[in-house]
């Protein structure tokens, strides 16, 4: 096979492997939102999103994604790997998504760019500006979310989600998954390796899709025996749809604090986006 499939394969599991536990070790470093109590912190930055799904003006996103940058800083997480982080795949998705509004036919307005006189197709001032607030308003959203798992442990996440009356379904559903993704990333990885030692001739296009797809299959029944299994050793344990989450954390003055401040400020940004204030 023309290996690229494969090597390509190990290399994005690696990758991933390595950059979750790259970012997971900033979640015990003595930043800003590190040190807030995490039920505090997950609806601080909930609220930041809701902030910017109501926001219209450019301007005001551009305000959140400085806030959420400003937030990372004050967290001790480089940056570029921040950025890189939030503006890898969704906000780049989004952008693609937006183009079809851009075009007259979808979004009537002042012409910028004349593609066609007839039948007239062009590129419009008020679909541009459609597409990049759309675009910002998703990478600002975004780079919120992703602050929760990058400055909070998991088991702390899960607790808090708890805490704040989210069903023990869920939990159980996001937990499982969560911990079992690495798991399977590494029988992804074993596959691949040993595939790949097997592999003498190079094989065609064709051929070297229908490895991958035997692949795919293989790893659709490894997870579905894994779910069942899982699920069995669970009941032979006394679950039964409850879990016990041993929760630590007290709310103080400084949680409060933040949490004044992130109502304040997007309550602001949100009448002046509208033009109130």
């Amino acid at each position: 096979m023309n290996n690229k499939l494969f090597d390509k394969t190990i290399e994005h599991v690696i990758n991933y492997l390595n950059e979750s536990i790259f970012f997971e070790k900033y979640s015990k470093y003595p930043g800003i939102l590190q040190n807030m109590e995490s039920r505090i912190k997950i609806i601080t930055l909930i609220i930041f999103i809701i902030g910017s799904v109501l926001s219209k003006n450019i301007l005001t996103l551009i305000v959140f994604n400085l806030i959420a940058l400003i937030l990372a800083y004050l967290s001790k997480i480089p940056l570029l790997q921040y950025l890189k982080r939030v503006y890898f795949f969704i906000p780049i998705f989004a952008g693609i998504i937006a183009i079809p509004v851009m075009f007259n036919l979808m979004t009537p307005g002042k012409d910028l760019i004349i593609i066609l006189d007839s039948p007239h197709i062009s590129i419009t001032y008020e679909g541009v500006v459609y597409a990049i607030t759309f675009t910002l308003r998703v990478a600002t959203c975004v780079s919120f979310a992703v602050l929760i798992p990058i400055t909070t442990q998991w088991n702390r996440v899960t607790s808090a989600m708890n805490k704040l009356g989210v069903p023990d379904v869920v939990i159980t559903i996001t937990n499982l998954a969560y911990r079992y993704i690495f798991l399977l990333l590494n029988f992804v990885l074993d596959m691949m390796h040993s595939r790949k030692s097997r592999v003498v001739n190079k094989l065609d296009m064709v051929e070297s899709w229908k490895e991958a797809g035997k692949a795919i299959g293989a790893l659709f029944v490894k997870t579905y025996e894994m779910g069942e299994d899982v699920y069995y050793a669970m009941l032979s344990r006394g679950y039964n749809g409850e879990i016990k989450h041993i929760y630590r954390e007290q709310i103080e003055i400084k949680d409060i604090l933040f949490l004044l401040f992130s109502i304040i400020t997007t309550v602001s940004l949100v009448l002046f986006d509208r033009g109130i204030l």
